[in-house]
């Protein structure tokens, strides 16, 4: 890193890249990285903007995006609604409805035959 793209937030050059690190980990949230650092998701992804080429933001952006792991309360939230539909599921509750609705003709195949 450049004395030009060093962190105007106080932060050693070891910390910012111990960030960059923790922030491309799968399994760390950034409420680690707040708990640790003192950044929060947003500033995270500020240093992030700051620190890495502009095609390797926007690779780690979509990467976590929306990812539940990244993100505590929402990975409480999945733990916590055990019955939710997951799009798996919802998708053969929606073939199961279809089916009652549009019965298909008989036929020797089945979708156990099919799995």
């Amino acid at each position: 890193m450049t004395p030009e793209q060093a962190p105007s937030d106080g932060l050693a050059e070891e910390d910012v890249s111990t960030i960059i690190a923790m922030a491309w980990q799968d399994d760390t949230p950034f409420e680690a990285i707040a708990a640790q650092f003192g950044l929060n998701e947003q500033a995270v992804i500020e240093l992030m903007r700051r620190s890495l080429k502009a095609r390797s933001f926007r690779m780690w952006r979509i990467r976590v995006r929306g990812r539940a792991a990244k993100h505590q309360t929402r990975q409480v939230n999945a733990q916590r609604d055990p019955h939710q539909i997951g799009s798996g599921d919802f998708l053969n509750h929606g073939l199961n409805e279809a089916q009652d609705t549009f019965p298909l003709p008989p036929s020797p195949m089945s979708r156990e035959s099919l799995i």
